[in-house]
């Protein structure tokens, strides 16, 4: 089925990744925030490498196997007016890795729907707002991707109080300041210093550990026939790249607002430079207890 044109090469008013940040977002800043906070950096393997007349056998084999990056993820997201695409990516990128650690797939996605596979999985899911209100304390104007990745790394994320399964989390937050659906919480601004005492506790069994910064193009597209999710930052808006379609040469992307759009070649070379997978996460012992509670 053709795609959409008005789903391809969105260019959406200012939603959280202006352009003076985006300049400070180079590979070579991105890879610093990441080892300075304890990441892990992988050199792009040559056993990832795909040659490009193979891109449409291997799109192909991973959507008839469900083993797309988008097949690891099962909920949207949606930040409402807010200014957290940043940490909407990476919490995709995030949530992605975990479930493909487990080699479950649940997805893809349904807007508006919850999955009935989810309840059935050790899927979490985890809280934008709970990085972004340390990465812009001012509640407007965005973050770099850089400063996500480092406090992620660092620290970790907090769970959404809405969860596929009764977790029992002791501490939790609401996903974004957007609305409320039947797989986010949402909510007013909740500063650093309103975090539940002892969030840290709970944080740090959700953290990014390795990932792969892609040189080319090319590689951004191999990582994401590899199954692995692709966090990009471009024209004011950060996405998560979930599946390379071959036949329309375009990346879909499992977008902030509920729904999927997708980015041509010319777009997806834009983003080089200013992207990452997340190779793994932290995991725990016992999948049947997620913050070791």
């Amino acid at each position: 089925m053709p795609i959409d044109p008005k789903l391809l090469d969105v260019t959406l008013p200012p939603s959280g990744y202006p352009e003076e940040v985006s300049r400070e977002d180079t590979r070579e800043n991105l890879m610093s925030a990441v080892s300075e906070s304890g990441g892990v950096i992988t050199d792009f393997p040559n056993s990832m490498w795909i040659e490009r007349k193979d891109w449409g056998e291997v799109s192909r084999y991973l959507k008839e196997t469900r083993t797309r990056a988008v097949d690891y993820l099962d909920r949207f997201t949606h930040q409402g007016n807010s200014h957290e695409c940043t940490c909407h990516a990476l919490r995709a990128c995030m949530e992605s890795a975990r479930n493909r650690a487990r080699r479950i797939s649940l997805g893809p996605p349904e807007a508006g729907k919850r999955l009935e596979i989810s309840a059935k999985s050790a899927s979490v899911w985890l809280s934008p707002l709970s990085v972004y209100a340390e990465a812009n304390p001012r509640q407007w104007g965005g973050a770099g991707v850089r400063q996500v990745l480092r406090i992620a790394v660092k620290r970790g994320m907090l769970p959404d109080p809405i969860q596929p399964r009764p977790w029992k989390f002791k501490h939790k937050l609401h996903s974004t300041i957007g609305p409320t659906s039947i797989n986010q919480t949402g909510g007013g601004w909740a500063s650093l210093r309103n975090f539940p005492e002892g969030w840290q506790e709970t944080a740090k069994h959700f953290k990014p550990v390795e990932f792969i910064f892609p040189e080319t193009w090319e590689q951004s597209v191999c990582l994401v026939l590899n199954s692995l999710m692709l966090g990009v930052g471009r024209d004011g808006h950060s996405i998560p790249y979930g599946e390379w379609i071959d036949d329309e040469e375009v990346m879909a992307y499992p977008d902030s607002y509920d729904l999927v759009r997708y980015d041509s070649v010319r777009r997806i070379k834009a983003t080089v430079g200013d992207s990452y997978a997340v190779v793994s996460v932290k995991t725990p012992d016992d999948w049947e207890k997620p913050a070791g509670e």
